[in-house]
């Protein structure tokens, strides 16, 4: 009896993708029943790619693979080549097969060569000869799982019904439809908006929700999973569904396979409008920091493939577009961050050792983009909070790290996000009561002017040239934008009337707004722009204000720092979460 571990696969409708991350030298047809692809006439095909590439070194590292096999079926003619591709860059072809088959059938060849391997990526390449067809094309493994979890896919929904109900549809489809996992994995929307129609989500079981934010509705799906006694493993995913549904099937394979009662799966996040780049592969904690791993690798060539699943940093968390774990391992539910920092903090304290794997990820448009004076707020409370609870650092490592962001923020004219800064400081200086006082939308956010963002067509970035990144910089330029705290402290008879046009994140941004009145910000890989002005009496009171808060902060933090390690992991157990949901009925 044969275990499917990987599948190869070529890319879904709607999903961001590029040619090589799937196939090089071309890409196989569809079948139009949707059973398998046909492959050109004399057209080698090389499958050592992201998706369709197998990481040696991470399947072994489970220990519980002993033998693996190819297992295909086809019709007409091709051949097919099984490589090896070794770390140091070597590769090797391990075996050649010629078949010539009028109807379909089904090969099962044995992989020998597995029990000698520690390392690298096996890859197919395929040359189809006459009207070849590949039905099903996967490794697998005779060895028996450790375990056949049932795995319920908890999605946190609010105000996305169209990305949902197509997400839902595509999934049932492609993967509730088959015999193989219609008992075994289950999906579990939790509606925060309360405004899906389950009727539209057939296959899905729908549970209207209080809207408290990702944290509150991702708690509910655990509380509703444990309720349930059948379920034994879960998987965090966003509500946009943005990945392979073969994602999903390896990461079933993998708990399966996996003795660590610990695992946290974590999928790779890749930026939706670059394919091919990696925002996160796992993240690591650093004094108040969670920093993204492999941040802006890339997944097309077969060098970077063979380092990207090299080891990096300490990761201790996954973020919650995919993370799976043992029910089990649970100690600590969701933090109730309403939004930011609760899929970080949930790993960090329930201590999974994060696992991941090339061929197992999801898209999303980049963190940048996304960033605002609101998020900037939330981030940055979560952040803060966990800073406090986890230990470890200084009042002075906490303040270095909110006053290089508000200073940036603040000197280049964004006073919201300035203001957000100190809003955060100011709101996690509370104590943890703060956090039980505000579950729901936080209150803080109505003190932050949402920042008006417009969409442009291309020709306006045409028109405009937007600053890529800033020249070099004289000594006494330097000096003459510290003393005057970049121009704030100048009349403005030395500032430019025309706007300086630049990216929100460009190298060097201080000193491209430097004696400038007003700028047009980029936002990161859209097409959005927004407008800020200097503004000597904003910049002043933002400045006051944070360095009032910060002294507050700074006063209180011994105080404060006990608390949160004494009391704020109270929020993160299921009995506060059960006393919630008791209270306040959806």
């Amino acid at each position: 009896m044969l275990t499917v571990l990987h599948t190869l696969i070529c890319p879904e409708a709607d999903i961001e993708h590029c040619a090589e991350m799937y196939f090089r030298g071309g890409m196989p047809d569809m079948e139009a029943s949707g059973a398998g692809f046909s492959l050109p006439d004399n057209v080698l095909l090389s499958a050592d790619t992201f998706y369709n590439g197998l990481s040696v070194g991470k399947w072994k590292s489970l220990g519980t693979i002993n033998s693996l096999s190819l297992m295909l079926r086809v019709r007409g003619q091709l051949v097919l080549e099984l490589w090896h591709h070794a770390a140091d860059g070597a590769s090797s072809c391990l075996q050649t097969h010629e078949f010539e088959e009028p109807q379909a059938r089904t090969h099962v060849l044995p992989v020998p060569e597995w029990s000698g391997m520690a390392e690298g990526m096996l890859s197919l390449r395929l040359k189809g000869k006459k009207q070849a067809v590949v039905e099903q094309l996967c490794f697998a493994t005779d060895a028996p799982p450790l375990i056949q979890p049932k795995l319920g896919v908890v999605i946190t929904h609010f105000n996305r019904v169209a990305y949902v109900t197509r997400s839902i549809a595509r999934v049932r489809q492609t993967l509730l439809s088959d015999p193989q996992y219609q008992q075994v994995i289950d999906f579990i929307v939790v509606d925060n908006s309360d405004t899906l129609d389950p009727t539209e989500l057939k296959g899905a079981q729908i549970i209207p929700n209080q809207n408290y934010g990702g944290s509150g509705g991702f708690a509910r799906g655990l509380l509703y999973l444990k309720d349930q006694s059948t379920y034994t493993h879960c998987l965090f995913m966003d509500d946009d569904i943005s990945c392979e549904v073969e994602s999903i099937r390896r990461a079933y394979a993998v708990l399966s396979y996996s003795p660590d009662p610990k695992i946290g799966l974590a999928g790779v996040l890749l930026d939706a409008q670059k394919p091919w780049s990696v925002q996160e592969k796992g993240a690591e904690f650093h004094q108040g920091l969670f920093r993204p791993l492999h941040q802006n690798e890339e997944v097309r060539s077969v060098p970077s493939l063979l380092a990207l699943e090299k080891d990096k940093g300490n990761p201790v968390y996954g973020g919650w577009w995919f993370f799976a774990f043992r029910l089990d391992a649970v100690d600590y539910y969701p933090f109730p961050f309403f939004v930011r920092g609760d899929d970080a903090l949930f790993g960090l304290i329930n201590r999974f050792n994060v696992f991941t794997l090339n061929g197992i990820a999801c898209f999303s448009d980049h963190f940048l983009s996304k960033e605002t004076a609101f998020t900037r707020y939330l981030g940055f409370r979560a952040s803060l909070a966990v800073f406090l609870m986890e230990g470890g650092g200084s009042v002075t490592a906490a303040l270095k790290l909110l006053s290089a962001s508000f200073l940036w923020c603040a000197l280049s004219y964004r006073y919201q996000s300035a203001k957000a800064i100190t809003l955060a400081l100011r709101d996690v200086s509370k104590g943890v009561s703060f956090w039980r006082r505000t579950l729901t939308y936080p209150p803080s956010l109505k003190e932050i002017d949402r920042e008006q963002s417009r969409a442009e067509e291309a020709a306006y970035f045409t028109a405009h040239s937007f600053v890529e990144k800033a020249g070099s910089e004289s000594r006494f330029r330097k000096m003459a934008r510290a003393v005057t705290l970049n121009g704030h402290l100048l009349p403005d008879a030395c500032m430019r009337k025309a706007p300086v046009y630049v990216g929100e994140y460009t190298p060097g941004l201080l000193s491209s707004v430097f004696l400038r009145q007003r700028i047009i910000y980029r936002k990161y890989e859209t097409q959005s722009v927004f407008e800020e002005q200097l503004n000597r009496k904003t910049f002043w009171a933002n400045v006051w204000a944070f360095a009032w808060y910060a002294v507050w902060f700074a006063v209180r933090f011994r105080a404060l720092a006990r608390e949160y390690r004494v009391n704020a992991k109270q929020l993160c157990s299921e009995h506060f979460w059960r006393s919630v949901y008791a209270q306040k009925k959806p």
